[in-house]
């Protein structure tokens, strides 16, 4: 935030420290208070924040335009004073020293007078009575550097508490959107920056995609041009596909960052739609290249919402129609014969990475020459500059640019690749060429990590039987910038490649010959991560394993699908099969159906343990179910059970026995017999869980029946195991049987406030199949208070959520549903009724649930 616009009374920005650091600008004269200034910028330095001072910038006096930038680029200001006003230019009235301390009007300052001063000169003097007459600040005095250093850092400790006070970011999939903020500022970008947030001021114009080669800063300006953009929108989103490789994922990763459940057959795209339809939406699409062949679909997801605009990054253009291309050059760098201390972007980007490695990195006439070589050399690709001034540490300027030399004498051999990117991949090269033999091996095995690694699997992928310290050499591997580690919320930090670096590592690994074995050893790792998770899932750590499976979920995907196509049958059923309740709640069960019938066609699934054949053939069944095909089910539900009961599996034969119970019609007596004696499978089991989800079937076909005692009893025992679960999808499932059963009783008071507290863990969880079954309860809660028209509107917004989705309702509750219709039409008559359930179906499965609960 510029100083103007402090002045003008508008709220300081957050620093979302320390993601990124913290400006302080500091003004004083430079000779007179040389060891001050020393001492403030070691006290600003130990608190993490970045000092400006002007020594920085090799001029004695710099100009008023340049300090004045620095100026208004900085959050807080730090004033210095002894006795010296300071010089006064030949086009100003006033020292600098003044000067800056009015352009700080409106930030936050802390100023420092030494005491005594007896030789200060007037027009000091006057400057500081007249600071303080105006009042906002108080000077504070000093009397040696030592204590100079200890106040300021102590009132910046203050200031940081009082003023920069970090929110908590909002998560992906909030009504507002979300935006990541990047680690470090960005540099330059000035005219891209207002290229692309003209675009995005314009209605007319819906879809921006930012092309460039990789690591040459097309996110950071993407999110820079979208908070810009942001002001006025309904909402701001960020889809990151940095991790994504198969095109039909991309819809996935966007319903996620929008907030959309993936749920039953219908495409993810529609429900996204649906929810963007009508707002004034900015959705940032980043690393679309390796995906492009899902841009036709984003072009839909445009044609349905008029004020959407898409902002994406890619590597190539997308060559759709309205397609308005915004290319990004590389940063700008010294001409030849110009050294480093031209003020060029490339060489400010140097300097700045630089003194993040070293903090005692200056910018001197020695270092000048060989930085603005080397950053020329590097053709100013941000990625490159960063990877060579993370080396100033170990390697001046000048070795940096002997080093450099050689290797950028090493060429691409592909003669269709870029120059830039062969530059590139020359200086990735060059960084690897700089890891001893551990470090190598293991940057490349961990590029099998399709979205980073927690340090178990790191030391899982990366030791391959050998004597290789882990821990030790993945140290280096943070120091070489050649993995970053970040913070996933729950204190295990994920460590992960830039996208640019993992592809080179990829090459690597191919070339030693490793990447098979090491493939094999990550899925095997997250095989039995998935079976810990699945014991996990059902106990009182639920919540923090399913924390771990979200951040896996784009390897165990991917491992799964490396399973597949290497005719690996036992570890695909292993990655997935304790799973279940996870990839159900996720909404991935289309994914899984799709995959678990490829996998039984494997040549390697004849050879599959028993126990393994069988939660195959009965996940394949289930999921038959689900998509409204009992029929087929049957067969392979009946092979189950037969050979479940040899085996004496209880796990498998209760869910089997509940599944077959959901083939037969409602009414035939053996559905209550099947599904009572696979709960008592279940119970002996000891997954409480699986008896929770059975209970709800129990209980379904009990409210179906009449039997009102055995459906509260049911599905109150299993409301409370799916709350120790932590399920809160499943409870809420459950909590809807609690209400009609309340309901057919006749306690309308007891069916209400449960349906309340079932419609909150609908809307936590954006279950659009349970708001159905929740809207169906309301819809005959309505009919029993008399208010007919709003309980056929209501029943049509849950018919037209469950036809969206594509799912099925179990056998006993397409019985319930069926009651309710006739209950409908003999009250209305069968056209108003229609015309009512039409009413309904048009306003919306979520605002008929507000209606209904209003």
């Amino acid at each position: 935030m510029s100083a103007p616009a402090r002045a003008a009374g508008t709220s300081p920005a957050t620093i979302a420290t320390p993601d990124r650091r913290l400006r302080v600008f500091v003004s004083s004269t430079l000779e007179e208070l040389a060891a001050e200034r020393r001492a403030v910028r070691d006290a600003v330095a130990r608190l993490r924040l970045t000092p400006v001072m002007f020594e920085l910038g090799a001029r004695p006096h710099p100009p008023r335009d340049l300090y004045r930038a620095y100026l208004v680029q900085s959050e807080v200001f730090v004033g210095i004073y002894g006795d010296r006003y300071g010089w006064v230019g030949p086009d100003m009235e006033v020292s600098g020293l003044e000067d800056e301390i009015d352009l700080s009007a409106g930030m936050p300052r802390l100023l420092y007078v030494r005491t005594p001063a007896p030789g200060r000169e007037p027009r000091l003097a006057r400057l500081l009575e007249r600071v303080q007459a105006e009042g906002g600040v108080s000077t504070t005095p000093y009397g040696d550097p030592a204590e100079l250093a200890e106040r300021v850092a102590d009132d910046l400790a203050v200031l940081l508490s009082e003023r920069f006070a970090r929110p908590a970011a909002a998560p992906p999939g909030l009504a507002a959107g979300w935006l990541p903020t990047p680690p470090t500022p960005m540099v330059d970008r000035t005219a891209e920056l207002a290229t692309v947030t003209g675009l995005l001021a314009d209605p007319a114009v819906r879809l921006v995609v930012l092309t460039g080669p990789g690591g040459i800063g097309k996110t950071r300006l993407a999110l820079a041009a979208a908070a810009a953009a942001e002001p006025g929108r309904d909402g701001t989103w960020f889809v990151d596909l940095a991790a994504v490789r198969d095109p039909a994922d991309v819809p996935a990763a966007v319903a996620e960052a929008v907030g959309v459940s993936a749920e039953g057959s219908r495409p993810l795209l529609e429900l996204v739609a649906d929810r963007l339809a009508g707002r004034s939406a900015l959705v940032v699409v980043d690393n679309l290249e390796q995906v492009a062949a899902a841009a036709p679909d984003l072009a839909v997801l445009l044609a349905r919402c008029p004020r959407t605009q898409l902002l994406v990054t890619s590597r190539t253009v997308l060559r759709l129609r309205g397609e308005h291309d915004v290319p990004i050059e590389p940063l700008g760098t010294p001409a030849p014969g110009e050294d480093g201390a031209v003020a060029a972007p490339a060489v400010e980007l140097f300097v700045a990475r630089a003194r993040q490695a070293d903090p005692a990195f200056r910018l001197t006439e020695a270092t000048a020459g060989p930085v603005g070589e080397l950053v020329r050399r590097l053709d100013g690709l941000p990625l490159a500059v960063e990877l060579a001034a993370a080396r100033v540490r170990t390697l001046p300027p000048r070795l940096l640019l002997a080093r450099l030399d050689r290797a950028l004498d090493l060429g691409d051999p592909d003669v269709d690749v870029p120059d830039r990117q062969r530059t590139l991949r020359t200086t990735i090269a060059w960084s690897h060429d700089l890891l001893d033999e551990d470090g190598r091996a293991l940057l490349a095995r961990l590029s099998v990590c399709a979205d980073g690694c927690t340090l178990d699997t790191a030391e899982v992928v990366g030791a391959d039987g050998g004597d290789l310290d882990v821990v030790e050499t993945l140290s280096a591997l943070v120091g070489h910038s050649l993995v970053t580690p970040t913070d996933t919320g729950d204190g295990e930090p994920r460590f992960r490649m830039l996208e640019l670096v993992r592809a080179f590592a990829a090459e690597r690994l191919r070339e030693r010959g490793e990447e098979e074995s090491t493939r094999a050893r990550w899925a095997q790792h997250l095989a039995e991560l998935g079976a810990e998770a699945g014991a996990g899932l059902a106990g009182p750590a639920a919540r923090l394993w399913r924390a771990r499976l979200d951040a896996e979920t784009a390897d165990l995907r991917a491992a799964l699908r490396w399973a597949v196509a290497t005719d690996r049958a036992e570890l695909a059923v292993r990655l997935t099969a304790p799973l279940v309740r996870w990839w159900w709640a996720r909404g991935l069960l289309p994914d899984m159906a799709a995959l678990a019938e490829r996998t039984a066609a494997l040549p390697s699934a004849a050879a599959l343990p028993p126990d393994l054949a069988g939660r195959l053939a009965w996940a394949r069944a289930a999921l038959r179910i689900a998509v409204g095909s009992p029929d087929r089910a049957v067969p392979l539900l009946d092979g189950v059970v037969d050979d479940a009961r040899r085996r004496d599996d209880a796990w498998l034969l209760g869910h089997a026995l509940g599944a077959r119970a959901m083939t037969l019609t409602p009414g035939d007596p053996d559905v209550v017999a099947l599904l009572d004696e696979g709960l008592a499978h279940l119970r002996r089991s000891g997954d409480g869980w699986s008896v929770a989800f059975s209970g709800m079937l129990r209980g379904a076909v009990a409210l179906a029946g009449g039997d009102l005692a055995a459906a509260e009893r049911v599905a109150g025992e299993a409301r409370d195991l799916a709350a120790a679960a932590a399920d809160d999808q499943l409870a809420a499932l459950l909590t809807d049987a609690l209400a009609l059963a309340a309901l057919l009783a006749g306690d309308l008071p007891r069916t209400r406030a449960r349906l309340q507290e079932a419609a909150a863990l609908h809307r936590s969880t954006r279950d659009l199949e349970g708001v159905a079954s929740c809207l169906e309860v309301l819809a005959a809660l309505a009919l029993a208070e008399d208010r007919t028209a709003a309980a056929a509107r209501f029943a049509g917004a849950a018919d037209a959520a469950r036809a969206g989705l594509g799912v099925a309702r179990w056998s006993p509750n397409q019985a319930l549903a069926d009651r309710l219709r006739e209950a409908l039409r003999a009250a209305m008559g069968d056209d108003e009724e229609r015309r009512a359930r039409a009413a309904g179906a048009a306003l919306g499965p979520w605002a008929a649930l507000d209606e209904a609960l209003a």
